[in-house]
């Protein structure tokens, strides 16, 4: 090796020099497809991160909705209107009343009695939907009698 003299007269600044030198000389060229591996690699870490990052607020705003939501509803009260036994108690009846008329014949009023709802709407004789029934016409097309 030659020594390169600095015109400074500084040793270790010609040293360095020289080592520099001898990196350009070694160094080549790194082939295309490492550049290109290297790009590859993270472009995936990239996108690995933005989609768990995705992850973590969707994540996040469900736990959040869920929080804010309340609990569960309040119960629903039924739809039809209890009948006086069943008023009373609060349960429906399981048999015929003993202080009751008997529902096998009828009744001394001469009007049958309705029929027990069913919770579905039902179409009077004028097509209107009511829910629950409010009407009820008696065999024989007498005079009508409202409902509660």
């Amino acid at each position: 090796m030659s020594e390169i003299q600095d015109p400074h007269g500084d040793p270790l600044r010609t040293l360095f020099r020289q080592a520099g030198d001898v990196g350009q000389a070694r160094a080549g060229a790194v082939p295309v497809a490492r550049i290109a591996e290297r790009g590859r690699r993270v472009r995936r870490r990239r996108l690995a991160a933005l989609a768990a990052g995705a992850c973590l607020v969707i994540a996040g705003g469900g736990a959040a909705a869920v929080a804010l939501l309340p609990g569960t509803p309040p119960p629903v009260a039924p739809a039809t209107i209890p009948s006086t036994g069943h008023a009373k108690t609060g349960q429906p009846s399981t048999g015929p009343s003993s202080s009751g008329p008997s529902s096998s014949g009828p009744s001394s009023s001469g009007a049958a009695s309705p029929p027990p709802s069913t919770g579905e709407p039902t179409r009077e004789g004028s097509g209107d939907v009511t829910y629950p029934p409010t009407m009820t016409s008696p065999p024989g097309g007498g005079a009508s009698s409202t409902g509660p």
